[in-house]
């Protein structure tokens, strides 16, 4: 069975209490929060695969170099999810 992996840049936004708000800024309405990077890392792939996992046509991803972030201790991270994986885990429904 052949995957469909995407990859799409993130950015990350701590709160405090090691809380971060994630958002995709080439995906509508892709938001997350998790807490700590491990989890918010795992919240963001699968708001990612839940996003996309039914798309026939993907957004193109947007080079990291040209995103721009608040200096509020935001950062970017490149997110991987699975959307062959995501879509036998799914209904299939719109988003």
């Amino acid at each position: 069975m052949s995957h469909r992996i995407v990859t799409y840049p993130a950015i990350f936004k701590p709160l405090g209490n090691a809380i971060y708000v994630i958002s995709f800024p080439d995906i509508k309405g892709a938001l997350t929060e998790g807490k700590g990077l491990r989890d918010a890392m795992k919240m963001a792939a699968d708001t990612l695969a839940s996003r996309l996992y039914n798309r026939t046509t993907l957004p193109k991803p947007t080079r990291v170099e040209d995103l721009k972030i608040a200096e509020d201790g935001s950062f970017i991270v490149k997110v991987s999810a699975d959307l062959t994986e995501a879509g036998e885990d799914r209904i299939d429904y719109q988003i």
